[in-house]
């Protein structure tokens, strides 16, 4: 599979050229709000390597996630009026227990190329940003921008691991060599590794969570219904 540099580094590129399509487009408003697109495109496209238990892209996305929750606990307690105290212990403690407790089991439960390599783990890293930014003052155009932009930096990441498992493709690119059509479709072309990537996720090292994730599909399918509506609606009035 691709390396962590490559996937961020195509990530990047990509995250480029959806921003400046969809500024072109006049899908989003400013150029501050193509920058997010590009960030968000980047961020999508190491996400599935969030199982790698020993891997970069979690220790950032836990690190974030942790700064994130002792942000909201401080807003929390500050909003509840509690004392001086409070304020400093919750959001220490919030902050900690993410980045150890939370992280921890998330290593424990999950293996790497597991059901965040996956069809249902993409259609997710679609609907979840929607509903995330469904909660925003953002306009419902904007939403779907947004959204667009972390699934497509994943699905990058996914199709990526796929040419990666075709050994003419990582050998050219990883180790210089030509890459040649016959060697594509020849003889012992591909790696085990092939079709783990972009699979329904009934084949990952985890069974169960293949059907807990299209369960959850559907659960955020559902939820983000008024969204979708709100979209129709837009298109079908030529806005």
């Amino acid at each position: 599979m691709a390396d962590f540099k490559t996937h961020v580094s195509v990530g990047a590129a990509t995250g480029f050229a959806v921003a400046i399509v969809t500024y072109n487009w006049n899908l989003i408003p400013n150029a501050y709000m193509a920058v997010i697109v590009f960030f968000a495109t980047t961020i999508g496209s190491f996400l599935p390597d969030m199982d790698s238990n020993s891997g970069l892209p979690v220790k950032i996305i836990f690190s974030v996630y942790a700064y994130f929750m002792a942000a909201m606990s401080l807003f929390w307690m500050h909003t509840a009026g509690a004392g001086l105290s409070l304020k400093i212990f919750v959001p220490v403690a919030c902050f900690f227990f993410t980045i150890k407790f939370l992280k921890e089991i998330f290593v424990k439960y999950t293996s790497h190329r597991g059901i965040f390599h996956s069809i249902p783990a993409y259609i997710m890293s679609f609907l979840l940003p929607l509903f995330i930014a469904s909660t925003t003052r953002l306009n419902v155009r904007e939403q779907f921008v947004i959204a667009f932009a972390v699934s497509t930096g994943y699905l990058c990441h996914l199709i990526l691991d796929e040419f990666w498992s075709v050994k003419a493709f990582s050998d050219g690119i990883s180790k210089g060599k030509t890459i040649k059509i016959k060697n594509i479709f020849g003889k012992n072309s591909l790696k085990k590794s092939f079709g783990t990537a972009l699979d329904l996720g009934f084949n990952q090292p985890e069974k169960y969570p293949g059907v807990i994730c299209w369960i959850t599909v559907l659960v955020f399918a559902i939820i983000t219904r008024p969204t979708w509506l709100e979209l129709i609606t837009l298109i079908g009035s030529g806005k």
